[in-house]
């Protein structure tokens, strides 16, 4: 898989496509100025909300378009890596080599998705380790929900088990 940076005519939005050969498999757009990510597959459209928090704003809460808390992501910028916790299940990642992002869940060399960043260049820095907290939410966001799709009747569970 392949995360491509698509250009957009607003300095606002950033478009990337999750592509896996020549097929898209997904698209998000990161708005900066309402810190809101928009993720379109050819079945589903969903909005969701990334809000900072922690005593250094390292810690990222990710809401659903309903502002229910979906997700949090922690992120160690020094060593390039994290964990994204997404309706009860923790993902680890880490960037290797500067290119490539790696979702596992217990070891690096058994991954769940290896994505290449090398078309995904940051706005600011071409280094991979250099992705605001909020490009680092909408990538794995966005691998989480293409990896492990919730069914309607999870959707349903999980919401109702979020809010009560």
């Amino acid at each position: 898989m392949k995360w491509v940076y698509v250009n957009q005519p607003s300095a606002y939005i950033r478009k990337y496509e999750l592509t896996e050969g020549k097929d898209i498999k997904l698209v998000i757009k990161y708005n900066l100025e309402q810190q809101s990510v928009r993720i379109s597959s050819d079945e589903n459209h969903r909005l969701f909300f990334i809000d900072k928090t922690g005593l250094w704003h390292n810690k990222t809460i990710l809401k659903n378009e309903y502002g229910v808390e979906i997700g949090r992501l922690s992120i160690d910028k020094l060593h390039g890596a994290g964990s994204i916790d997404m309706e009860g299940k923790r993902y680890n990642f880490s960037f290797q080599k500067n290119t490539e992002l790696v979702v596992f869940e217990n070891s690096v060399s058994q991954p769940l998705a290896v994505c290449d960043m090398t078309a995904a260049p940051s706005f600011s820095s071409l280094a991979a380790n250099k992705y605001s907290n909020e490009e680092y939410a909408c990538f794995l966001l966005g691998i989480c929900w293409h990896l492990f799709p919730l069914t309607a009747a999870e959707q349903l569970e999980f919401a109702a088990s979020t809010v009560a």
